[in-house]
């Protein structure tokens, strides 16, 4: 079973952290409008990348095309949109609600789920992006004023679009956005130089997250360990000691576990930041030798999962440890879409007590970067939020500002996202009253 599939079954139990004040200033009890869900829609944003999509651990390569799919929720003339996490014959039991009494109230927060929506809101999954951006539109506040005690006034935001870059076939490296001129002799020259290539685009991440895991491509998994490694040095060489990289190994060291600790202590740099997902978390006896021999060489690199799981690393991995007191992982990466606002947070508050930050996950939706923005101003334990080189014509994020890596919000209601209409595809899923 692939990711995408277990996050498609995954379901759950909603809670959700009771909050302190909002991230605007509250006036008292919530004057709520009378509203009614009456249409539904699920259009396709056709969209395109920067530079195309190189394999990964298991993908081969995908291109430069991508497409997020759209859910939008309406109450009349009021709109709430966000990527679509479910069948569209789970939507239609929408129609007819009011999308306040979705919701348990502490004034003019939300708190969780209303009891008698708790399982229905569970089943909806990322849904609650939507239905929150429609009552945010509603009160005309954004909606991370409604989930909590602003933390923060911005968001650190990385860059996910360094792949596989070396393993490119000569079709597919024609008009390469970061290569200038005659290609590199040197294989690792392609990843290095897009890394250069990110960080001089307008957003100035300074975050960068490198795929790895490329037994499945080469002949050997010696000979891939050792391209692995020799990649995120020449990453590191190229973009110099002040840039945060953090690895990504979508389970490519299944094989071989123990290998993890052999990479990090080859590449050893202590500023490496994280290596997520190098092989599946329940083998938790082989992550807690690698991270015995990464602390015992001096290195702080972290351990990070979670997002094969709706609502991330489940309780009974995330309350492992690894020296008797510290967790063995030390990022949650539950899965933005997929999973939503209330059962993330109520992730965020259970890592917490268990000493572990989070960092959802989030993989070619622009949606799912703009819904993380207003989660991490109220999530203590956030580390950053991902975005990638994924452009999409049909969204106008008016409410999220992004500038020299970081994230903030506008004032916008809502999401802060509007749609241009000209650029969606017909809808393929329609509902109404």
């Amino acid at each position: 079973m692939n990711r995408r599939t277990f996050i498609r079954q995954g379901v759950g139990a909603v809670t959700a952290l009771a909050a302190g004040a909002p991230v605007i200033a509250r006036a008292g009890a919530v004057r709520r409008p009378e509203l009614r869900i009456t249409r539904i829609l699920i259009q396709n944003a056709p969209g395109r990348r920067l530079t195309p999509v190189a394999p990964n651990a298991y993908a081969a390569f995908r291109g430069y095309d991508v497409k997020e799919p759209v859910l939008r929720v309406f109450a009349g003339t009021l709109e709430g949109i966000c990527h679509n996490p479910v069948k569209p014959e789970l939507l239609q039991k929408l129609i007819g609600l009011d999308p306040f009494a979705l919701f348990d109230w502490d004034g003019d927060r939300i708190k969780g789920p209303a009891e008698e929506h708790r399982q229905f809101l569970a089943e909806l999954r990322g849904v609650d992006i939507a239905l929150l951006d429609l009552v945010g539109r509603a009160l005309r506040r954004p909606i991370a004023a409604l989930l909590g005690k602003e933390v923060r006034r911005e968001v650190k935001v990385y860059d996910s679009s360094l792949y596989m870059e070396d393993l490119l076939k000569p079709d597919e490296r024609y008009g390469l956005a970061y290569i200038k001129g005659a290609a590199p002799h040197d294989p690792t020259e392609f990843v290095a130089r897009k890394a250069m290539w990110v960080l001089e685009q307008p957003e100035g991440v300074r975050i960068l997250k490198i795929k790895i895991g490329r037994a499945k491509w080469m002949k050997s998994f010696d000979e891939a360990l050792e391209r692995d490694i020799a990649v995120v040095k020449a990453v590191r060489s190229a973009v110099g000691k002040t840039i945060t990289l953090f690895v990504d190994g979508n389970d490519g060291y299944s094989s071989r576990p123990l290998a993890a600790a052999e990479f990090a202590l080859a590449v050893g740099d202590p500023k490496l930041y994280a290596m997520e997902e190098m092989f599946p978390e329940d083998k938790t006896a082989e992550l807690r030798e690698v991270k015995i021999r990464i602390r015992a060489a001096g290195l702080p690199t972290k351990l990070a999962d979670g997002e094969n799981h709706v609502g991330g690393i489940p309780e009974k991995y995330l309350s492992e440890r690894w020296n008797g007191e510290k967790p063995l992982f030390d990022i949650n990466q539950p899965d933005m879409n997929a999973t939503g606002y209330l059962r993330l947070q109520s992730s965020a508050a259970a890592s917490a007590k268990n000493g572990v930050t989070v960092a959802p996950h989030n993989f070619g939706s622009k949606l799912g970067l703009y819904a993380q923005v207003h989660l991490g101003l109220v999530t203590p334990n956030w580390e950053f939020c991902e975005s990638d080189d994924s452009q999409f014509p049909a969204f106008d994020p008016r409410g999220v500002r992004i500038r020299k890596g970081v994230a903030q919000l506008s004032g916008e209601p809502g999401l802060g996202v509007r749609l241009r209409e000209d650029a969606l595809e017909k809808p393929s899923f329609t509902a109404e009253a």
